[in-house]
């Protein structure tokens, strides 16, 4: 199903129902991608241009920006495919860049190392706005001498879906509190998956290993290269995470089945898959995957520390012409009311602990059960343990990933996959120039 988030949490506002959380406006803010060249649009007004991907921002910020700032005409250009190709494509050409962008979140580690490509927003006063910000958050995108390259869009921090249905039937722990309470730690929560499907059978706790690899390498604090470019992917916390997202497949209560999947949506809107791990903005997928099943779902913390997932930033190009313009829109665009309007529209979670407590976030969702949600993720956001990113930690960890697949789907011997894992991510660590000890 091509459904957009913002679609989607728009339908759920209306049709299978978040309540309390206001008015909500559909509308398409696409426009054609074209160059900014600084003209004005007519009269004392001046166009400025932001490059977002399909999401993009929704109707009630823009509104509020063109309210707030008559001087400035806003146009927001959503831009298809490969957002970091199409923006590294445009810095390389030195020409046609916009005066504000989006960074994905996943791609600000590379941006940090080609930071000539942006404003140093501490130069127009970004300093005076860290505290409005998760700290945590904020640093993802400051760079190793002190530059500050992107404020804040949003957050994902993660925690557990559930159907609390299926586990009443079961006559397992249902309550958010309960539940949570019954399975703080990933022993616990094996034990519980498997009580579920010696009740329920062909009912499952966990999608697959690898995404319980995600969450539990990332609550080690640390990932697969260090912040001074040495390889640490073969040290104790990855093989404690290596050997948490293994062990449930010795007990069978693992799915096996791929994200983004028709046979994985079957498996949501059936009840056999009645947990998940996620972000906030995970709800929309559930919305997707199982529109049937609104009003049986709550949400509550899972195993261990929560952990981030997700979180773009908005930049300013470097060489834009008025830099302190641009910065003046953003710091708006993204200031707690707004991130709160952005929740309502799709489902990011603010990365303003001020928003937290806004009517926006404060409402309860029907598709959950009638439960505050907020207060779960806002609870997780403010647990998050800073997690230092390398450009190139996507590239290292992938190896770990094709061999958990497979040991999920062949059998292999988890023992020599974690050896095959290791040697092939050394080498790839050696070829990008990363020091292998």
């Amino acid at each position: 199903m091509n459904v957009s988030r913002r679609t989607l949490i728009q339908g759920g506002a209306a049709g299978l129902g978040i309540m309390g959380l206001g008015g909500l406006a559909a509308c398409s803010t696409a426009a054609p991608t074209a160059p900014n060249t600084g003209a004005a649009t007519g009269g004392d007004s001046t166009a400025l241009v932001l490059w977002t991907w399909p999401e993009g921002f929704g109707k009630q910020v823009l509104d509020a920006v063109t309210k707030e700032f008559p001087q400035y005409t806003l146009r927001q250009d959503v831009i298809g495919g490969d957002f970091k190709q199409k923006l590294t494509t445009t810095f390389t050409a030195g020409s046609g860049q916009p005066d504000i962008t989006g960074v994905k979140g996943e791609d600000i580690a590379f941006f940090l190392t080609q930071s000539s490509y942006f404003v140093d927003l501490n130069t127009v006063g970004a300093a005076d706005l860290k505290a409005t910000y998760l700290d945590w958050k904020w640093e993802q995108a400051t760079t190793t001498d002190g530059k500050q390259l992107g404020i804040p869009i949003d957050i994902g921090p993660t925690a557990l879906f559930y159907r609390f249905d299926v586990f009443e039937d079961a006559g397992l722990p249902s309550d958010p509190a309960e539940f949570a309470a019954a399975t703080r730690t990933w022993d616990e929560y094996f034990e519980l998956g498997k009580q579920l499907l010696a009740k329920k059978p062909n009912t499952y706790l966990i999608r697959n290993a690898g995404g319980l690899f995600t969450i539990a390498w990332k609550q080690g604090g640390m990932g697969f290269i260090d912040r001074d470019g040495v390889f640490i992917g073969d040290q104790d916390h990855i093989r404690a995470a290596w050997d948490t997202a293994l062990k449930p497949l010795e007990y069978g209560i693992v799915a096996s089945l791929d994200s983004n999947t028709a046979d994985s949506a079957a498996a949501v809107n059936e009840g056999r898959l009645p947990a998940d791990f996620g972000a906030s903005w995970h709800l929309a997928d559930l919305m997707v995957d199982a529109p049937d099943t609104a009003g049986k779902w709550h949400v509550c913390e899972h195993p261990g520390d929560a952990t981030n997932n997700g979180g773009s930033f908005l930049t300013i190009p470097a060489g834009v012409a008025d830099p302190a313009a641009s910065f003046e829109v953003i710091k708006f665009m993204l200031n707690p009311q707004n991130q709160a309007y952005e929740f309502v529209d799709k489902g990011n979670f603010p990365a303003t602990p001020e928003a937290f407590e806004l009517p926006e976030l404060t409402g309860p969702v029907e598709f959950l059960g009638g439960q505050v949600a907020s207060e779960v993720f806002g609870h997780a956001a403010e647990t998050v343990r800073p997690l230092y990113e390398d450009a190139n930690e996507n590239t290292i960890n992938a190896t770990y990933y094709a061999e958990i697949d497979l040991v999920e789907s062949t059998g292999k011997d988890p023992e020599q996959a974690w050896n095959d894992a290791v040697t092939a991510a050394k080498r790839l660590a050696k070829q990008v120039g990363l020091t292998v000890k």
